[in-house]
């Protein structure tokens, strides 16, 4: 039997449930441009209660350093113009530069103009400001999100901000930054409960060590990886650039999974566990599963990871 890309996306699919975070993306997607700094700065203002992301260093922030000095030296006025320009995805040359960032200086930028919005550098929601409806929904359904699911949709709504079409994974600048330094290393030895399959036992301590030319290596020429909510990325250059913009300083911490043997030795192979980020520490995990399609030789045709949309996701793995 040939498996296509589009065949491997289906592999445990009655074990997939729904997440919120694409619809709650959307709703944020339906705000005005006002609404939509507003929100972001109240959802800040709320979740800091009970996550506070990483301090970001200097190796950060060093891309983002000119654009933010630009932006202290501005007027209020001109200052909620660029956030304006930036939400509304205009084309200006702050907005252009801010597009070719990679993910992590992105959120570095967002941190930061956070904190001199904190400090009345940056111009802050105008006082006075009465909370729209549209606002308070997506607040609200926010709120009703686990902390990993959060950060994804906070993640998710300034990735996109900016103007132009730059897929930021193949941005020159990913790899010009460094590799976020790690407080504590990652689990490098790993044991899955139900899985022996030495490849999927690979992969995941590669990424422990940000090794990506390891975890490449057990991919077929030709393999994918689909992250969440996300088109598949085909090939070794193409995956390893977007491992190196998204998966550094990941901490995965794999629980238990299934294995099924198909045609022609082939197998398929699903792993659920916690995956802590750099920028929020060991204090926030999210609940990721990995949808394995390995060839008969061993290698990776494709692997889909999902956000699952809670905790409870967890006990659905042994349902096909």
């Amino acid at each position: 039997m040939v498996y296509s890309i589009e065949s491997a996306q289906s592999i445990f699919s009655s074990t997939q449930v729904p997440s919120p975070i694409p619809a709650t993306i959307a709703l944020f997607e339906q705000l005005n441009v006002d609404d939509k700094l507003a929100l972001l700065w109240f959802a800040y203002t709320e979740m800091g209660r009970s996550i506070t992301p990483a301090a970001v260093g200097a190796a950060r922030l060093q891309f983002a350093e000119g654009l933010l000095n630009q932006i202290k030296q501005m007027s209020q006025a001109d200052q909620l113009q660029v956030m304006r320009d930036l939400a509304n995805r205009a084309d200006t040359p702050i907005s252009r530069s801010y597009a070719n960032f990679s993910v992590n200086t992105k959120l570095a930028f967002w941190y930061e103009l956070g904190e001199f919005m904190k400090q009345g550098i940056v111009a802050p929601v105008p006082s006075g400001y009465e909370m729209s409806r549209g606002v308070q929904i997506v607040l609200d359904a926010i709120k009703q999100l686990d902390a990993g699911q959060q950060i994804t949709v906070l993640r998710n709504t300034v990735v996109d901000m900016g103007f132009g079409d730059v897929v930021v994974s193949s941005s020159p600048q990913v790899d010009a930054e460094p590799l976020f330094p790690r407080t504590e290393p990652a689990p490098t030895k790993i044991t899955v409960k139900g899985i022996t399959e030495p490849t999927v036992l690979s992969y995941i301590e590669a990424l422990n060590k940000d090794d990506f030319d390891a975890a490449i290596a057990l991919f077929t020429p030709d393999g994918a990886l689909q992250p969440p909510f996300q088109k598949p990325i085909v090939g070794y250059e193409a995956i390893k650039r977007y491992m190196r913009a998204e998966a550094q300083g990941l901490n995965i911490l794999p629980q238990e999974g299934i294995s099924e043997e198909l045609q022609n030795g082939s197998k398929q192979v699903k792993v659920t566990g916690i995956v802590q980020t750099p920028w929020f520490g060991v204090n926030v995990g999210m609940n990721i599963s990995w949808r394995f399609l390995l060839n008969s030789e061993g290698k990776i045709f494709f692997v889909a990871i999902d956000m699952l949309a809670s905790p409870a996701e967890l006990l659905n793995l042994r349902v096909r």
